[in-house]
């Protein structure tokens, strides 16, 4: 079995920054063949923090062949969604159009996802994130209690769910420098899967618990009706951009906007990865519920630049 794939470098339009991501096309006469476990085999021999399968559209059927259907995985696990994964997997198939003519959402685990491709800035993607926001019951200590370091009055950060499946600790920091000086998520890279303390009998309580870190720059120099935040992300690796951890602590921060600022939108821009040398630029919008409470759409939005191709032996 031979499988082509191709490689790209999400949340930039520079090669050798950004995320890297592999997508591995499946035809549709080998997908009964291509098992769970030979899917794993091949995302950890990739050992990118996600790799995707996406498979070939059938014609006439779903829709008239709008919906794709791929899965993700990490060097260990199937997960239930990704931010970087659906953007480059989008903007792939915006620029193959031959292959995917009619598709305009793709499917995963956590749901159907709608994306809009533009040229702008060499290629970008904005997906509707399917979102089931949970903000669980168990706080775990504040790994930089003092005001030095964490620049709210609370000795605990909150623990929240994204969709099922994806959950993150979200740690505010006062100073680039702390956010520097992270070397360590506050669950142990071997428990990242372990479920500890997520909600129990919940729905939410399975999947990874990972750590986001973020500092607060205030307005985007770029956008003044933007937030600028500078984040790492860390569960079972450092990632050098998360578009799940984003949407999750950007869907947190408008939840604890006052009434008063309505329903939004609410924008974001997140820079993470400079630490590793390898910069995302992240941009998420959240549209709240009537009464603030709810979070009713999100938007992840990045670009995607593609660095290489080839052939999988199965």
């Amino acid at each position: 079995m031979h499988l082509p794939f191709t490689t790209f470098d999400v949340f930039t339009s520079t090669r050798y920054l950004g995320n890297p991501l592999a997508i591995v096309c499946v035809p549709r006469a080998l997908r009964s063949q291509l098992t769970e476990s030979r899917k794993q085999a091949i995302a950890t021999e990739f050992n990118l923090s996600e790799i995707v399968f996406l498979h070939e559209v059938p014609k006439g059927e779903d829709g008239e062949g709008e919906v794709a259907d791929y899965d993700i995985f990490t060097a260990r696990s199937r997960i239930s969604f990704a931010g970087h994964p659906t953007v480059g997997t989008s903007i792939y198939i915006a620029r193959h159009r031959n292959e995917y003519a009619g598709v305009k959402k793709l499917r995963t685990v956590a749901g159907l996802v709608e994306f809009v491709y533009s040229e702008e800035g060499g290629g970008t993607a904005s997906v509707k994130v399917p979102h089931d926001v949970h903000i669980h019951k168990a706080r775990l200590p504040h790994p930089l209690p003092s005001p030095d370091m964490n620049p709210t009055s609370s000795t605990t950060v909150p623990l929240v769910s994204i969709v099922k499946g994806m959950a993150f600790n979200l740690v505010p920091l006062s100073t680039l420098e702390a956010l520097g000086s992270v070397s360590e998520g506050l669950v142990p890279v071997a428990d990242v899967f372990a479920c500890e303390y997520l909600d129990k009998g919940s729905g939410w309580d399975a999947g990874l618990t990972g750590t986001f870190y973020f500092v607060d720059l205030g307005c985007d120099p770029d956008s003044p009706d933007r937030q600028l935040l500078r984040t790492r992300s860390i569960g079972s690796r450092e990632d050098p951009g998360t578009g799940s951890a984003s949407a999750a602590l950007c869907s947190y921060l408008a939840l604890q906007e006052g009434v008063e600022k309505g329903r939004g939108p609410f924008e974001f821009h997140l820079v993470q990865g400079v630490e590793m040398g390898r910069r995302c630029d992240i941009f998420v919008s959240v549209v709240r519920k009537a009464g603030g409470r709810e979070i009713e759409e999100i938007r992840l939005k990045g670009a995607a630049v593609e660095v290489m191709e080839g052939v999988i032996e199965v």
